[in-house]
């Protein structure tokens, strides 16, 4: 059997040491840090679950940056979810900031007190606000700009998942076509698998995969629903996709469905852990006056996500077997179905090669 050469070894799923090298060298360039629309309106603001709360991102007359969510006194906590207010406050002894993050009062304090919140400046990438520099991707030379547009879009919650398994085992089954044939049936009746274009680049790989051939088919119940509710939305005009699905490296990844994006960043915890936040942005109009279309999409993608669990725990499980008896084991990448997945080993690959792993 020809083996995938720059597959990972079975040790770099479980090695403590290769995750830490993992972070230092891949997690500090493209830093996702929210959507614009999580802060549409003048002090609104948004607790970032993906720094453990450690940053808020606020509007400030249009401006979007990120705001310390750490009291200056005690470290305490600041805000939780998301709000609007002109003022924050510490809930435990009640030091207060003004719009700028300048602390306006510290009581009982004698003297005095100067200080002030600290904040990180944002970069606009399409509406996704990143820290640092922006994502090396034209949305245009993928056919992709009328999808991948937020205009009469709102942001509606954000989920978090924690899973018990290496963080590459995520991107791997995101990054391929091959389960949905197995894993999937209520997906690949939505979806033909094999209608699938590729589209690859720096920092990136684009997914597209045809609507299923016959709608009225469908592989499960959630399925069934939703499929009449995108046939009763689009009648005969029915969109040529059934998902988008965008990896932005090195955990970053933006899914269209019709009338539905979502956000998700995906992060390691520790070597057998990891962790998901996925945000849901939904058509304004549509949410409004037929909210039982975006009901139907989420039992959808719930049904799929557990589907994708699954499928990680057996490779996470193969692994492991292999691991504790100190064995290592590739196998092939189908050059179509899993282009995605080999990409992505090659730029792990290549980045961690530059740290001399």
């Amino acid at each position: 059997m020809n083996k995938t050469i720059n597959q990972p070894n079975i040790k770099d799923y479980f090695d403590p040491k290769i995750q830490e090298k993992e972070i230092e060298l891949l997690f500090k360039d493209v830093r996702y840090t929210g959507h614009q629309l999580m802060v549409p309106n003048d002090n609104d603001y948004q607790v970032i679950p993906n720094t453990n709360d450690r940053w808020a991102l606020f509007n400030r007359g249009g401006e979007q940056f990120l705001q310390s969510n750490v009291c200056l006194h005690r470290q305490s906590k600041l805000l939780e979810g998301r709000g609007n207010t002109k003022f924050v406050t510490c809930r435990v002894h009640c030091w207060s900031y003004d719009k700028s993050g300048q602390l306006r009062t510290s009581p009982h304090f004698r003297e005095k007190l100067v200080g002030e919140l600290s904040k990180v400046k944002v970069s606009n990438w399409n509406g996704l606000l990143f820290e640092g520099r922006t994502p090396n991707f034209d949305l245009k030379s993928c056919g992709v700009e009328d999808y991948i547009n937020f205009d009469d879009y709102f942001y509606h919650s954000t989920e978090t998942t924690e899973y018990g398994y290496n963080w590459k085992t995520f991107v791997e089954v995101y990054l391929e076509n091959y389960h949905v044939f197995s894993m999937h049936p209520g997906l690949r009746k939505f979806v033909t698998p094999s209608d699938l274009e590729w589209h690859f680049g720096e920092d990136y790989s684009v997914q597209k995969v045809g609507l299923g051939s016959d709608l009225s088919l469908s592989g499960s119940e959630n399925y069934r629903q939703w499929q009449e509710a995108v046939q009763k939305q689009f009648g005969e005009d029915l969109p040529r996709y059934g998902a988008i699905w965008i990896y932005i490296y090195p955990n970053i990844m933006v899914e269209w469905y019709p009338h539905t994006m979502a956000i998700s960043t995906i992060y390691p915890v520790e070597s057998q852990k990891c962790v998901n936040h996925v945000e849901y942005y939904y058509n304004k109009d549509i949410y409004e006056n037929n909210p039982e279309y975006y009901e139907a999409i989420q039992k959808v993608y719930s049904e799929t996500a557990a589907e994708d669990e699954e499928a990680c725990l057996l490779l996470d499980r193969g692994r492991l077997s292999l691991h504790l008896r100190n064995e290592n084991e590739k196998g092939p990448c189908d050059p179509f179905l899993e282009a995605g997945v080999q990409k992505f080993y090659e730029y792990l690959h290549s980045r961690m090669a530059s740290g001399n792993i």
